[in-house]
C-alpha cells in the first residue's frame, strides 16, 4: 500500500491512548487520532505496518454529534491533551469502555455489574501542577505530539488560575540548562516553581512576582526564594509536599476517592492497614485516625521525608523507606485492610504473592494504567482474591488517562 493512498473508513471505538481503531479494506487495524466512534473519515496512511497502520485524518466525511470545537490553539500539535474534541460526557462514557475492554482483553474479568464512573467537576482548568519543556530560547514550551521536540506555548487550558497568570512571566536565560520547569498550586493560589537541570551552576532566572522557587540538580536542592514545600489541602486536612514528591493532579476527585476509601473502612471495619506506595502520606493520613496500627511503604526518600511530617501526630503509624517488593516479603506484618497505589508498572511478584500470603480481608488498589490493573487483578483472583467493586475516577480530563479504585476480598485458605 502507498502511504499517500487515501481510504474511507468508520471509526468502530477508541482505543487505551486516545486513538480511533477503524478497519482497512485488507481486515488490518488502522489507529487514527482525533476522531470519534461512529464517525466516516477519510485517512491517510502515515506508518504501514505487517499486522496494523496508522492514519491521519485527511477529511471528516460523517461527524459525530459528540464532536466539539476544541478551545485550545495548540490541540492537535501539543502532546498533552487527545479528548478536546469530544464533549465531556461522551469522554466519561468512552473512558469506562476502554476500561471494560482492558478489563476482558487482558484480564480475563467479564465485568457484568454496573461500575460507578465519578467526573471531574472542572474538565478545564483542574490541574494543580503543570511540567513545562523549557526551549533553547529560555521560554517554556510542551512536547509536541509522538515527538521529543518543544513548541513555543501561548495557552493551556488545563491548569488553575494561579499557573495560568504565573507561567509567562518566568523568563529562563536562553540555553539555560533547565530541562524541566514544574508549577504546582494549593487551594489558596500559592505556587512552588521546581526547576530541574544536570548542572550544578544555579541558573538566572527573572520573575517579578514572589513565588517560592527551588532549582534540583543530581546532588542537591537550592531555594531561590520562598520555600521548598507547599502545604496541599484535601478535605481541610493539609499534607506538607517538597519540591518533586508526587501528589494527585486534581483536588475535586483526589477528595472524591479519599471519600470513597473511607467508605470502604467504615464498612470493613478495619482496625490494622498496610499503605503500599505510601507517597507523602495521602491515604495513610486519613487511614491513621480510624485504624490502631498502620504500616507504610514507600521509596521515594523526598517523599518518606514528608510522610513523616504528615503522619507525625500518629504514634501507631510505621513507614519503612525501600522498594515494596523487597521489603514486604522479609516484613512481619498483619492488616485487616491493604491499599496500594503502585506506579504503572503494577504489582511486583514478590508483592502479589505476600498479598496471597497474608491474612487481609480487603485489599484497595488504586491505579492510573488499566492495562497493568487488568493484568494485576487477574494474577490476584489467580491467588484467592475475588472482585467486590470498582470505581472509575476521571482524573484527568481531556485527556486518554483516569484512575481506577478497585476492592477486592480476599479469601482465607
Amino acid at each position: 500500500m502507498e502511504k499517500t493512498n487515501i481510504q474511507q473508513v468508520i471509526i468502530d471505538r477508541l482505543a487505551y491512548g486516545g486513538d480511533g481503531l477503524a478497519r482497512l479494506s485488507d481486515g488490518r487495524a488502522v489507529f487514527i487520532p482525533y476522531v470519534i466512534p461512529g464517525e466516516k473519515v477519510a485517512i491517510r496512511i502515515v506508518d504501514d505496518k505487517q499486522k496494523y497502520a496508522r492514519g491521519e485524518m485527511v477529511e471528516l466525511l460523517s461527524p459525530s454529534p459528540q464532536r466539539v470545537a476544541a478551545p485550545c490553539p495548540h490541540f492537535g500539535v501539543c502532546g498533552g491533551c487527545q479528548y478536546q474534541h469530544i464533549d465531556y460526557p461522551a469522554q466519561i462514557e468512552y473512558k469506562e469502555h476502554i476500561l471494560r475492554e482492558q478489563l476482558l482483553r487482558l484480564g480475563h474479568v467479564d465485568l457484568i455489574q454496573p461500575m460507578q464512573v465519578l467526573p471531574s467537576d472542572l474538565p478545564y482548568g483542574y490541574r494543580n501542577v503543570l511540567q513545562f519543556h523549557p526551549l533553547a530560547s529560555g521560554k517554556l514550551g510542551f512536547m509536541k505530539r509522538n515527538s521529543n521536540a518543544g513548541f513555543e506555548l501561548s495557552r493551556c487550558l488545563l491548569p488553575g488560575q494561579a499557573i495560568q497568570e504565573l507561567w509567562q512571566t518566568l523568563a529562563l536565560e536562553p540555553q539555560s540548562g533547565i530541562t524541566r520547569v514544574e508549577m504546582r498550586q494549593n487551594e489558596a493560589e500559592e505556587v512552588l516553581i521546581t526547576l530541574e537541570g544536570e548542572e550544578g551552576d544555579i541558573p538566572e532566572v527573572e520573575l517579578n512576582v514572589p513565588v517560592n522557587l527551588v532549582y534540583c540538580s543530581k546532588n542537591e536542592n537550592v531555594v531561590l526564594s520562598g520555600e521548598d514545600a507547599l502545604t496541599m489541602g484535601v478535605k481541610g486536612v493539609p499534607f506538607h509536599l517538597s519540591a518533586g514528591s508526587f501528589f494527585q493532579v486534581n483536588d475535586g476527585v483526589t477528595e472524591k476517592m479519599v471519600s470513597l476509601l473511607m467508605d470502604i473502612v467504615q464498612k470493613k471495619a478495619s482496625r490494622t492497614a498496610l499503605d503500599l506506595f505510601s507517597g507523602v502520606g495521602l491515604f495513610s493520613r486519613f487511614l491513621a485516625p480510624q485504624t490502631s496500627a498502620l504500616v507504610a511503604v514507600e521509596s521515594d526518600p523526598r517523599a518518606c521525608r514528608d510522610f513523616v511530617v504528615n503522619l507525625d501526630a500518629f504514634a501507631q503509624v510505621s513507614l519503612y523507606e525501600g522498594a515494596a517488593e523487597a521489603i514486604l516479603p522479609a516484613l512481619q506484618w498483619k492488616a485487616d485492610l491493604v491499599v496500594c497505589d503502585p506506579p504503572r508498572a503494577g504489582l511486583h511478584e514478590n508483592v502479589l504473592q505476600a498479598l496471597a500470603q497474608s491474612d487481609c480481608t480487603a485489599l484497595v488498589y488504586v491505579s492510573c494504567d488499566p492495562a497493568t490493573l487488568a493484568r494485576d487483578i487477574r494474577r490476584l483472583i489467580d491467588r484467592g482474591f475475588a472482585l467486590e467493586s470498582i470505581v472509575l475516577f476521571d482524573m484527568f480530563p481531556q485527556t486518554y488517562h483516569f484512575e481506577t479504585v478497585v476492592l477486592l476480598k480476599h479469601f482465607e485458605e
